[in-house]
């Protein structure tokens, strides 16, 4: 017969990634790549590689560091409407042939009614960042606007 003051068994923690409006690309040393369809559309990379650490949107750097000594874990920027209400432009490899400004149907961030956010105004992000002793990626979150995006846990 088991104690009912014996401590519970620990229980490990959860794994895997959440966001409702979010995809998971590319998972790396110091390297993500996701897909955002909400607030805003389109792909956010983070790089830490080489001592500098990057963060990109739709191929637009919003923020940098060259982290000689330590990594920073908890990233504020700004998002201009310019980085998510442009149609990306064709990639090298693509098939797609790049329309003419005056072709393009002008694109914008899908509805935000969630966040508040303007669809035309800059949007605030943020990026949280737990590494275990190795400099792996523990934990990985992404904020738009004070509400949270995407949440990985490895």
């Amino acid at each position: 017969m088991s104690s009912p003051f014996r401590p519970p068994a620990p229980l490990a923690a959860e794994k895997g990634v959440f966001g409702d409006h979010a995809t998971l690309r590319t998972r790396r040393f110091l390297y993500r790549v996701i897909e955002f369809r909400r607030p805003l559309l389109g792909t956010l990379v983070y790089s830490g590689w080489w001592f500098r650490q990057k963060i990109e949107i739709n191929g637009k750097q919003v923020w940098w560091k060259v982290s000689w000594l330590n990594l920073s874990r908890d990233v504020s920027f700004s998002i201009p409407a310019s980085a998510y209400a442009q149609e990306a432009t064709a990639r090298a490899g693509d098939s797609v042939p790049a329309l003419n400004a005056s072709q393009a149907p002008p694109l914008q961030s899908p509805p935000s009614q969630d966040h508040g956010t303007a669809t035309n105004g800059p949007i605030q992000g943020r990026i949280e960042i737990q590494f275990t002793r190795g400099l792996r990626i523990r934990r990985f979150r992404i904020w738009f606007d004070g509400t949270i995006a995407y949440d990985e846990i490895d």
